[in-house]
């Protein structure tokens, strides 16, 4: 009898920690769109972007495989679906991102698998919670004028700058973390910007993004990961660490991955408050000790349609931010 119930505490304990360790998953979730548009346009260089990040998260990070959605183009099916390097022919995306012989693609990268991930996980991510979205993509622009942009996603589907800001808007995460790497990217910042939000970009609202020069990868992504990693694909060192503090804020990589942009497009970072961007990083967002000091804000905030100055709209001091509306006014508000 007493061996029995040893057996049966010994399940409960086993269970109760196994649910433990479930739960103590950590406090970052990441989301990695690669969309490609459709067999013709979907890069290699897509795939080894979004490869290389996710390696970065699950090897350099020990992110959970499990706080991870990866939407790659056809969500895994056999055909070919991915443009090879070289231009000679096409191959059926890999599954495997990392290496491990297991597939780490959950979705196809349409607009309903990528609504239906974002609805799922706002309803999951609470208040002590981050969010990391990454996109990789081509991107296009309905009026370069005013930054009306929007992502191509797979079966040449779109996503546009004010449905994806209407989706995240639903998310009481803590803090929201972008990377844009695709055309026109930089039309999203104004129809994101919000509340503990930071916004990357590789390019302008008006510009394109362009591809290394050397290398398989798109220039900015790819630079911004080797930041954010430590060591380029290669591992060859890389200290994106400009203030010696033994940690890489997203201020540090944007500076760094700018620094080392060697083609011709403007990437853009914005982020609210300012001291977000300036302490957010992947080590403090999984153990949720990331703190930001709350800033006073006023009726006329950031929103859809007040958005943060960016380097060629406004300017900043010690108190007071700028913030401009699209072709109009500008306003102020304190911090």
């Amino acid at each position: 009898m007493k061996r029995l119930l040893y057996l049966i505490g010994l399940i409960l304990s086993l269970s109760v920690n196994g649910n433990a360790q479930e739960t103590d998953a950590g406090h970052l979730y990441a989301i990695l769109v690669n969309g490609g548009r459709n067999s013709l346009t979907n890069h290699e260089r897509y795939w080894n972007d979004c490869a290389f990040l996710y390696r970065t998260l699950r090897q350099t990070y020990r992110m959970p495989k499990r706080n991870i959605i990866v939407l790659m183009s056809d969500g895994g099916m056999p055909g070919e679906d991915m443009l090879r390097a070289n231009g000679r022919g096409f191959l059926s995306s890999p599954v495997d991102l990392d290496g491990d012989g297991q597939s780490d693609v959950n979705y196809p990268a349409s607009r309903q698998a990528l609504t239906n991930v974002l609805l799922n996980m706002s309803r999951r991510l609470e208040t002590d919670d981050h969010l990391f979205l990454y996109v990789i993509d081509h991107g296009g622009s309905n009026d370069v004028a005013s930054e009306d942009s929007f992502i191509w996603l797979w079966n040449d589907e779109r996503l546009e700058d004010y449905t994806l800001a209407s989706l995240l808007n639903m998310f009481r995460a803590s803090s929201v973390n972008i990377l844009m790497g695709q055309c026109y990217s930089g039309g999203f910042v104004a129809d994101l910007m919000h509340e503990r939000r930071v916004i990357t970009t590789a390019c302008s609202g008006s510009e394109q993004s362009w591809y290394c020069p050397d290398r398989p990868y798109d220039e900015f992504v790819y630079h911004w990961t080797c930041a954010v990693n430590g060591a380029d694909e290669y591992g060859n060192p890389v200290d994106a660490d400009a203030n010696d503090d033994g940690e890489v804020s997203m201020q540090e990589v944007f500076q760094y991955a700018q620094a080392h942009d060697r083609v011709n497009e403007t990437p853009q970072y914005v982020s609210w408050p300012e001291q977000l961007g300036e302490r957010w990083t992947f080590p403090h967002a999984l153990s949720g000790t990331m703190g930001v000091r709350e800033v006073e804000m006023t009726e006329q905030g950031p929103s859809a349609v007040w958005t943060l100055s960016g380097q060629r709209r406004g300017k900043a001091d010690g108190h007071t931010i700028y913030i401009q509306r699209k072709g109009g006014k500008t306003r102020k508000i304190l911090r």
